[in-house]
């Protein structure tokens, strides 16, 4: 199944913000046949995150129209800023509003089952059954495992896992066939101290992935690994995130949003379905081979195989070593100032 942006009906989760959101303005701005509808549980946001998208896409219409001189297109994009109205689907939406219209929003709260089995069949009311669906909802509280609340490390499954899981189940029910894009992270390769509240959830969604690809030989299941890339929610993890889980990350720079999905576009294009979004990402990956990698589709998976293999022998166990040293030397530390 070919991954392309155009002539698509395309359904996206945590869409009013961070990678969700970027997404939306990709296909909102390359394509012109393409519905997107972005899902998230705010209304406001969505509401909003419409109206930003609709204007950026404006304002870049109208730098290229000033460009060419093209007075009389500046001064319809002009008019039409002042005309934006974010289309809800619902059960009330007319055939002929989503004629006239590319994109749409739909308030929903993904953690609860019956929401998203009521999402899918208002969809299937309208006629607007995704063709793909990007499941980007989620976020991470890093700290350390004692330090959470009972409402933080409900969240993280919330978010992380119950999201994904359910809207998958729809989709392995009600639209077989289609390309579903789950996101997962790199702490998938390796979990380590800080992020108790995120990891394990993203290491689920690896597992799921591998058995959905057995279980549905008609649709293209595509998981994606990001690395650090700016957003809201990376700005609020570096406020909570423990100094050890800093220190054993090293320096990090975060890519923008825009640079992150248009990384992910392209290997989706390319035919890739295990996607990571820098070099670190990819040799974690690298050491991770495990059953499924028969079933892996990444970049240059072979080498991957080989690499992983003496990495494993002999890297891994003297990297190990060293963040053992460093977590005791931090636990030392802690005594010290308890």
């Amino acid at each position: 199944m070919k991954y392309i942006l155009e002539d698509q009906v395309t359904l996206i989760t945590g869409g009013s913000q961070g990678l969700g959101k970027q997404f939306a303005q990709k296909y909102y701005q390359e394509t012109i046949n393409s519905k997107i509808i972005i899902v998230s549980r705010s209304e406001e946001k969505l509401r909003n995150a419409v109206t930003d998208i609709i204007l950026t896409a404006t304002n870049r219409k109208k730098q290229e129209a000033l460009l060419r001189n093209d007075e009389q297109t500046v001064n319809l994009l002009e008019d039409s800023r002042m005309d934006i109205d974010p289309i809800i689907i619902n059960e009330h939406t007319l055939h002929s509003t989503i004629a006239d219209h590319r994109l749409f929003y739909m308030p929903c709260d993904l953690s609860d089952y019956e929401s998203v089995a009521s999402l899918f069949q208002t969809l299937t009311m309208v006629n607007m059954l995704p063709t793909q669906v990007l499941s980007c909802a989620g976020g991470s509280t890093p700290k350390l495992f004692k330090d959470l609340s009972g409402y933080e490390l409900e969240s993280g499954v919330r978010m992380n896992y119950l999201t994904a899981l359910y809207l998958s189940h729809q989709v392995a029910r009600i639209i077989p066939n289609c390309h579903l894009i789950l996101f997962s992270s790199v702490t998938a390769f390796f979990p380590f101290i800080g992020y108790s509240q995120y990891a394990p959830l993203k290491v689920s969604l690896k597992a799921l992935v591998g058995i959905l690809r057995h279980e549905l030989p008609y649709a293209r299941i595509s998981c994606i690994y990001p690395g650090n890339f700016q957003s809201e929610g990376f700005e609020l993890e570096e406020v909570t995130k423990p100094d050890i889980t800093k220190s054993i990350e090293g320096p990090s720079y975060p890519i923008s949003c825009e640079e992150c999905c248009d990384k992910i576009v392209w290997w989706l294009e390319m035919g890739y379905d295990d996607i990571t979004t820098d070099f670190i990402g990819w040799l974690l990956m690298s050491l991770d081979m495990g059953l499924n990698k028969h079933n892996n589709k990444s970049f240059l998976w072979i080498c991957q195989l080989l690499i992983g293999t003496l990495a494993n022998l002999i890297i891994v166990p003297i990297y190990m070593l060293i963040c053992s040293i460093q977590i005791r030397s931090w636990h030392n530390k802690q005594s010290h100032q308890e």
